[in-house]
């Protein structure tokens, strides 16, 4: 197998997975009858003559821009400090801190969203205090999309940090470069890649979330993308060409940022791992408990204090006045058809996405580093779409493709059927997964690949014994995120969950439209503490694995360096010299 039949398994994985569904949604825009029985070809541009003479619709254009932008900025700043803080010096209680990561990044934004309306919203807790006016504005909704959004930048940086070798700053060291100076001009930079990929997918995921949009957001009257999506498709008959309509602005809009992202990579050389070169290492704090408060105080208000919001309405007794606790809300999960069942059925599906996921994204992201050619462009295009695309865009243009006629015909009508929901969970996470691993795929110096296909190793060889490797860390995290953003998915499990068999989230959403508001809390809390042990479990493995490896790597060094630093006198063996052979 070589690169072109690597670029071909890629490219049809992502038609197959993204572009045929989209395409199907998006003709509706040009053709709004195409899918009616009878099908119709006539050309209308009805959805983009509403869109644009809509003044709900261009605000929110304007607004989503704007909120994606600064959102991105704020999330990459707050990102790289705790990546820093977490691989680069030695914090205490590190492991909670990386596990605290974890779980904002698997709080849905919805929940997010209703927790802090349940504390400063209409009705709320604290609905008199000081901070409402600020939380129920654009700047509040930018400042709870960053804290719930700025763990994908820490994912994307701490594996490129990792990945600095300790010979650039010892080089700049020894050169008279301060510790100040090797940051700002050395290290910042090659963590650039990194840093730009996590602004990105923070960008796009401002751009297509729906949680906050359809919570504080409303609440705010900052009318968002989105929502804006949602409100075409809630009409009835069901608007698809204004949804269409707008789903080609965010596709324009994310194209745009992912241009000047691949022009200021395309300005330099960012390769920084080299063989037997080891890790920055961490260093010492001198005021530890500075850092520890600042990191804690994050958190604190990324995902406590929302999450708090949430834990009390779960032992709130069920018809009584607020401060009455009780543990009837869990007690009610057992046996009930939304209840547990649901989050056993959505476990199953992220097992099986995170692995499907991860043989994907390897493929397309190997794809990627190749930047070759135009089909490597379209591909890299087509797969940053859909972070774009809301869900439930994406999970109705997996109605129109999978439920075509003739699709039945040859048995492969899949809409229905847990396979469906499956590909459409893959599809969804396959962009993340495949920018978190671009960012470090970048450092992988070119020569090692070229000799070793010139030592005669094939495209497979090369991939199990030089991608895999290098890069362990990263393809752990990208099983990671394909595992942990399938279990709370809303809007795509809400089109297309089998009858009979909810997910989680829609369990949940359930329980909250029966207005059983402690249930639906309930179900969050005990499926959100079953997630954290679960991938705070994996996260004490793979950090076990990577330490056992830095073990025997630091003894292979030490040995190295003892036989390079032997004096000239000592006594050295060789092998005896062949006629036609080189000795060394």
């Amino acid at each position: 197998m070589g690169f072109r039949t690597l670029n071909g398994m890629a490219a049809a994985v992502v038609v197959i997975l993204i572009a045929l569904p989209l395409l199907a949604l998006l003709l509706q825009s040009i053709w709004p009858d195409l899918f009616s029985l009878p099908p119709s070809l006539r050309i209308s541009g009805a959805g983009f003559n509403a869109l644009f003479q809509d003044p709900y619709g261009i605000r929110s254009i304007v607004d989503s821009a704007g909120l994606a932008v600064s959102t991105a900025v704020i999330a990459t700043v707050l990102g790289g400090a705790v990546a820093y803080l977490l691989e680069a010096v030695e914090l205490p209680a590190r492991g909670f801190f990386t596990a605290m990561t974890w779980l904002v990044l698997l709080a849905p934004s919805f929940l997010i969203g209703q927790g802090w309306q349940f504390l400063f919203g209409p009705g709320g807790i604290w609905a008199k205090g000081p901070l409402v006016g600020i939380l129920l504005s654009p700047v509040g909704v930018a400042l709870v999309l960053s804290l719930k959004l700025f763990p994908f930048s820490t994912l994307a940086i701490s594996g490129a940090l990792r990945g600095i070798g300790q010979d650039v700053v010892h080089a700049a060291r020894l050169s008279g470069a301060s510790l100040w100076t090797t940051w700002r001009r050395i290290l910042v930079p090659l963590l650039l890649p990194a840093a730009l990929a996590g602004a990105l997918i923070v960008l796009a995921e401002v751009l297509s979330d729906f949680g906050v949009a359809s919570t504080l957001a409303q609440t705010a009257n900052f009318p968002l993308l989105t929502y804006a999506i949602y409100a075409a498709m809630e009409t009835f008959p069901v608007n698809f060409s204004e949804a269409a309509a707008l789903a080609v602005i965010l596709v324009v809009l994310v194209s745009l940022a992912q241009w000047v992202e691949r022009w200021i990579m395309g300005r330099r050389g960012y390769a920084t791992r080299w063989g037997g070169s080891q890790n920055l290492g961490r260093q010492p704090l001198a005021r530890p408990w500075i850092w520890l408060a600042a990191i804690s105080a994050l958190f604190v208000v990324a995902f406590v204090l929302p999450a708090w919001g949430i834990v009390a309405v779960s032992f709130e007794s069920p018809g009584g006045s607020f401060g009455h606790w009780t543990l009837a809300n869990y007690l009610s999960l057992w046996g009930r058809t939304y209840g547990l069942d649901t989050f056993v059925r959505s476990l199953g599906y992220a097992v099986a996405a995170g692995g499907l996921g991860l043989v994907v994204g390897i493929v397309v992201s190997i794809a990627w580093w190749r930047r070759g050619g135009w089909l490597i462009a379209a591909l890299k295009a087509l797969t940053t779409t859909t972070i774009a695309i809301p869900g439930i865009v994406l999970g109705a243009g997996y109605i129109f493709f999978w439920n075509q006629p003739i699709l039945g015909r040859i048995g492969l009508a899949l809409y229905g059927t847990p396979a469906a929901l499956l590909l459409a969970y893959v599809a969804g996470t396959l962009p993340y997964s495949v920018r978190v691993a671009s960012g470090s795929m970048v450092q992988i110096p070119p020569n090692a690949i070229f000799a070793a296909r010139t030592a005669g190793a094939g495209l497979t060889r090369v991939i199990v014994r030089i991608f895999i490797p290098m890069l362990r860390d990263t393809w752990f995290r990208v099983w990671l995120i394909s595992f942990a953003g399938v279990i709370f998915e809303l809007p795509v499990s809400e089109l297309l969950y089998p009858a009979g068999a909810p997910t989680l989230a829609v369990g949940i959403i359930h329980q909250i439209h029966s207005m059983r508001f402690g249930t639906g809390a309930a179900l969050t809390v005990i499926s959100t503490v079953l997630m954290g042990v679960m991938v705070g479990a994996a996260q004490f493995l793979q950090n076990r694995c990577s330490r056992r490896d830095e073990h025997k790597h630091s003894r292979t060094h030490w040995a190295g360096n003892r036989m390079a630093n032997d004096p000239p006198s000592a006594p050295r063996l060789s092998a005896p010299r062949k006629e036609g052979k080189f000795s060394l």
